[in-house]
């Protein structure tokens, strides 16, 4: 349903009439957020996201290396997650 679209009524004529809703889209709530912490709860929002990715990526990179050899997810461990590392930075320096 369009976005700008709220309810969809079908109204019918003749004997009877009546009308029916078909979709009714549901009101969503405004966030509510204190206009002064505004700033902060995005940058927050933002270093949640950064860290998501970080831990993705990491867990990617971990099944990989492990996957490879035996031990090497022990000797790429600390590559792995120094390039996990730079992909959250990369996302925190959106903001």
């Amino acid at each position: 349903m369009a976005s700008f679209l709220r309810r969809v009524t079908v109204v019918e004529t003749g004997e009877g009439g009546g009308s029916k809703t078909l979709l009714e889209s549901k009101g969503g709530s405004k966030k509510k957020v204190t206009a002064w912490l505004r700033p902060t709860e995005r940058i927050y929002r933002q270093y949640l996201k950064a860290e998501r990715k970080c831990w993705a990526d990491a867990v990617k990179r971990h099944g990989k290396s492990r996957s490879k050899k035996r031990d090497r997810w022990l000797t790429d461990g600390l590559n792995n997650n120094l390039r996990s590392l730079d992909k959250g930075c990369k996302v925190l320096g959106k903001i």
